[in-house]
């Protein structure tokens, strides 16, 4: 073989390999860009932003909570003189506290327990007292449903007369009597959430399925455009569509699949993106309880329609944990409207040619005594039902 001819297949050879080069580069880059397109688009980047921001909440309502239990500790040894520094401190704290910043009314809260936490210890008995009307809730007008209404004016924090009801008992051990205030059984400000456990980092962990995706909830429209996309689902509004899947798993009936689904759906906008105009959409008895804020728990007991098995099942959740796939079941299986079954609970407006929902069926479920479970489940958990308005939320066929 000539020198020529060995050159020439050097070069061939060289050639070859520098193409294998640039292929396996090009298959690379072509494995990162899928990944990219794949895990680091705009949704999912806006889902990870949103399940941070949630997390981040959590956290300074724990780290909020930590540090009340320090000053609270602190305080039993501080000179009655020495308290009047502590409560103004506090207060200039509550001022300067960034809004929108859940259980903001807890640093005024400390204030308050320097002056009480000698009395709570006493524990002398008091009722808790829960609100049952329906009137901060937007209401329809004439026989449409208030996806068009006006909010009601925004929430105002609580000031400090409300922060000091009558003393209450003593707490169950799910809640450790030094955080135990005179705010048992009285509802929240819209920017206190409850204190849930679910892990948002594993969707299967989650015991709300629609929150997998915060990103299209916070998008999502204040009120859904129809109780038809509640009922049957729809292309448009994604949390609707979500709601109306995860209740169709459950033997609903047509009216507790509406009222349900339409409760939950503002209940979660209000989670998601909480402030004065989604608050007011709540009917005043799913409104969180003080003990849903200081209470750890999974997230959808918050969505129990009756405040008084809302409280025992969160402060006894360790009791009722490990059935708690069998309780679900037959609550959700034994939950009523108390909405004649034979009436529409839908109507047509006249005007638009709209299919809205019926006024009285409106006014029926956006109250607690709208509510009603049947015998069945009452005979079957008489221990979940005991103390809590017992045959007062019986549902007679």
């Amino acid at each position: 073989m000539s020198s020529a001819e060995k050159k020439r297949l050097r070069d061939r050879r060289a050639q070859q390999a520098l193409r294998d080069k640039k292929l396996r580069h090009t298959a690379k880059l072509e494995q990162q860009l899928a990944h990219c397109e794949q895990y680091h688009n705009d949704q999912k980047v806006q889902q990870r932003l949103q399940e941070i921001e949630l997390l981040r909440r959590q956290n300074e309502a724990l780290t909020v909570r930590h540090e009340k239990l320090r000053q609270l500790v602190r305080s039993w040894d501080v000179d009655p003189a020495d308290s009047i520094s502590w409560d103004s401190s506090a207060a200039a704290a509550l001022q300067q506290a960034p809004q929108g910043i859940p259980n903001l009314h807890e640093v005024q809260e400390n204030a308050d327990l320097n002056g009480y936490h000698r009395q709570m210890l006493l524990a002398s008995d008091a009722e808790p007292h829960y609100s049952t009307a329906a009137g901060s809730v937007g209401e329809p007008s004439d026989d449409i449903n208030d996806s068009n209404a006006d909010p009601f004016s925004p929430t105002a924090f609580l000031s400090a007369s409300t922060l000091q009801p009558p003393l209450s008992k003593i707490p169950p051990p799910s809640l450790p009597s030094c955080i135990e205030s005179s705010h048992a059984g009285s509802s929240l400000s819209w920017s206190v959430l409850p204190l849930n456990d679910d892990d948002f980092s594993v969707p299967r962990n989650i015991s709300c399925p629609w929150f997998s995706h915060p990103a299209q909830i916070a998008l999502a429209p204040d009120s859904p455009s129809s109780p038809l996309d509640i009922l049957y689902g729809t292309r448009t509004n994604p949390l609707a569509d979500e709601i109306h899947s995860t209740l169709r798993r459950r033997p609903l009936q047509d009216p507790e699949h509406l009222a349900l689904g339409w409760i939950l759906y503002h209940f979660t906008k209000w989670l998601v993106t909480p402030n004065p105009a989604t608050f007011p959409r709540l009917p005043d008895f799913m409104k969180p309880l003080w003990e849903q804020s200081q209470i750890m728990h999974p997230m959808v007991l918050d969505f129990i329609t009756w405040p008084r098995l809302r409280l025992k099942l969160i402060q006894q959740w360790l009791v009722y944990r490990e059935r708690w796939d069998e309780l679900l079941g037959m609550l959700a299986s034994s939950v009523r409207v108390r909405w004649p079954r034979e009436e529409s609970i839908l109507c047509r407006d006249p005007w638009s040619d709209e299919v809205k929902i019926r006024r009285g069926f409106y006014e029926t479920f956006t109250r607690e005594s709208g509510w009603g479970i049947l015998p069945d489940f009452m005979e079957s958990f008489p221990d979940v039902v005991a103390g809590v308005g017992g045959r007062a939320l019986v549902y007679d066929v």
